[in-house]
């Protein structure tokens, strides 16, 4: 489970540091005076940062729900295969108990 998450996690963070690495160098490319090229990209990285994190943590959560809903669904159809098994086996030894007694009778 914790395994399944750090993976996501993973790429997550690889495609926001190269989101925010091609950020940065698009304004570091632009022609501005190195002053407002600082102070745009102090702006800028906060509120990237911010959103990168905002959006990891709602992923993480989605990917948490997911995982609940397919493990519950899971249990249900154990269960229902358990119970069809059960079913089958008592019919089975139903049968068997018929066979005995008529072969006795």
């Amino acid at each position: 489970m914790s395994n399944e998450r750090s993976d996501t996690g993973g790429y997550m963070g690889w495609f926001l540091f190269g989101a925010v690495l091609g950020a940065a160098a698009a304004i570091l490319l632009t022609p501005k005076t190195g002053a407002q090229a600082r102070e745009l990209l102090t702006d800028r990285g906060g509120d990237v940062a911010r959103r990168a994190q905002e959006f990891a943590n709602e992923a993480q959560g989605r990917a948490g729900e997911w995982l609940d809903k397919s493990r519950e669904i899971f249990e249900e159809q154990t269960q229902r295969l358990m119970s069809a098994f059960e079913a089958g086996r008592d019919a089975m030894r139903e049968e068997i108990r018929r066979g005995s007694t008529e072969s006795r009778g």
